[in-house]
């Protein structure tokens, strides 16, 4: 008998995103019959970040699940809400993406492929493996850079693109993130706290799109101070590691 098909979440939280989710779903729905194979169920689950548009509606009437928050709650709050309900609905791996349009939903085979070697928990699309031409402020960039480097002095581990959004994460991994989660710039606070429980971390190359419509959160002063509030998250979260080992104990033992 042939092993039953597991079960993938798409979790793709939204704010404001009415311009930029339709084709970021249409072209996802393009690519469902090679991502899902012999292996996969899959289903899509947009997180409406307190949207003042027409995003919830625009989700719905494209045919996947949606979950509202009542206000802004922001990027962290918004994939700790779909890491929960991944948990509460036993999801066997999550792929978080973007509803900007950035990430291109034909890369989400790559993460796959290499998550089904069994060798990495966490999958990260990198922009920066190897050169795609993405452009970012220099500020942000300065940012990138500096925190790669407190990772790899802290883990001993060399990740090029510390802010992807794009990941696939495993079941054990999401139901960590389901209870720890930063709400306050999370990428690179995640990165650290994954690698020093101990999970192994694994990037590869894909392509990033510019925004077409819309403003990224990490624009203008916002960039400035990237830097000063993503370090003394990265103090409060080493100041905690030993709480989060103890959850992940735990989880593990469930």
């Amino acid at each position: 008998m042939a092993d039953p098909k597991k079960r993938l979440l798409i979790l793709i939280p939204s704010y404001n995103e009415e311009k930029n989710l339709p084709p970021v779903l249409q072209k996802l729905f393009g690519e469902m019959d090679d991502l899902a194979g012999n292996y996969w169920d899959i289903e899509v689950l947009v997180i409406n970040d307190g949207s003042k548009d027409k995003t919830a509606q625009i989700a719905k009437e494209k045919g996947v699940k949606v979950v509202s928050l009542p206000i802004n709650l922001g990027y962290g709050a918004a994939l700790q809400t779909g890491f929960k309900i991944a948990q509460d609905q036993d999801y066997d791996a999550v792929i978080c993406m973007d509803a900007d349009g950035q990430h291109r939903p034909e890369d989400l085979k790559v993460l796959m492929k290499e998550f089904q070697e069994k060798k990495y928990k966490v999958i990260l699309g990198s922009r920066f493996v190897t050169n795609t031409g993405y452009q970012t402020n220099i500020f942000r960039k300065m940012g990138i850079m500096m925190f790669s480097l407190v990772l790899k002095m802290l883990c001993g581990k060399k990740i090029a693109d510390v802010t992807t959004g794009l990941q696939l994460l495993d079941k054990q991994v999401v139901r960590l993130l389901a209870e720890e989660y930063p709400h306050d710039f999370p990428d690179t606070q995640v990165l650290l706290m994954l690698s020093l429980v101990g999970f192994d971390i694994k990037e590869v190359p894909v392509k990033v799109e510019q925004r077409i419509y819309g403003t990224s959160m990490h624009s203008s002063l916002m960039s400035l101070l990237y830097p000063l509030r993503n370090s003394l998250a990265i103090i409060l979260t080493l100041l905690r590691i030993a709480q989060i080992k103890r959850s992940v104990m735990q989880t593990v033992s469930e």
